[in-house]
């Protein structure tokens, strides 16, 4: 059952959708995704505007033609595929080896939890403190800013999403499968290979696909330890609407709107296999 259908259920299905009721909850749902999805919505007519700040809309593609032009913009793109590439890698191999270390390793009582809590507390805390943490420890360790602080930044923070899904796929893995393998003389490496691997490899695209998506728009912990040359594209289009917002950043935006999109997209119905 669907959220929408519980939602019916509470509410009666036998109300009238035409009733003050039923007019209400439309409302309140229009206004809900007008809410959510509003601010994304104006970056796209904004990036299809040929005046930048008239309230008359005129059309243009100008903005698009024009990113071919801006070798910054196109550099720290490219350096946010990079990075998220690499963190992607890293993440998605840590998360494997934590999934099967939290959910199959025999923990002493009370140590299990505490080890999966441990795994887990990133994900509540605000992300500005990695920033500030890795910042100060890259700098007395004499390695300032750059590529590599990045990456080890996105990866902390990335990782804990990545186990979440390759755990999620481990606890539901059937062990008989497993067990099966081995009655038939496999050894353990070989039925990791054959049977393990394949079984959670949708859990496994779906965790790499998240990492790299989570890594490509992260800004806070980017923007306190990227420097020295490499400036990925969310520190690069900050730094573009400190003072005015130049019209390439729409499209850009909107250009990695459409990555994020087809990503998470793909994620998520892998997730469902």
């Amino acid at each position: 059952m669907s959220v929408a259908d519980s939602i019916r259920d509470r509410v009666g299905s036998d109300s009238d959708p035409n009733d003050g009721a039923g007019s209400g909850l439309k409302l309140v749902t229009l206004l809900t995704y007008l809410f959510l999805y509003g601010p994304i919505l104006v970056v796209v007519l904004m990036s299809f505007d040929a005046g930048r700040y008239g309230l008359r809309w005129d059309f243009t593609t100008e903005w698009y033609a024009s990113l071919a032009t801006r070798s910054d913009l196109i550099d720290s793109l490219w350096l946010s595929i990079q990075i998220g590439i690499v963190v992607m890698i890293i993440s998605t191999v840590l998360a494997v080896v934590a999934a099967f270390g939290l959910s199959r390793f025999d923990w002493p009582k009370r140590k299990g939890p505490i080890a999966t809590y441990l795994i887990f507390v990133p994900l509540t805390l605000p992300i500005i403190i990695y920033g500030i943490g890795l910042y100060v420890f890259f700098t007395q360790l004499g390695i300032g800013r750059g590529f590599f602080p990045i990456v080890v930044g996105h990866v902390l923070y990335t990782l804990p999403f990545a186990t979440l899904v390759v755990g999620a796929g481990v606890i539901g893995l059937d062990r008989t499968l497993e067990e099966a393998a081995m009655d038939l003389g496999a050894d353990p490496l070989t039925t990791f290979r054959e049977v393990t691997l394949p079984a959670l490899m949708p859990n496994i695209v779906a965790a790499a696909l998240f990492s790299f998506t989570l890594s490509f728009d992260e800004f806070l912990i980017s923007f306190f330890v990227s420097g020295g040359g490499a400036v990925p594209l969310p520190v690069r289009i900050w730094g573009m609407v400190r003072a005015d917002i130049e019209p390439e950043v729409y499209a850009i935006s909107v250009v990695v709107l459409l990555i994020s999109i087809a990503i998470a997209g793909m994620a998520t119905r892998l997730r469902r296999f």
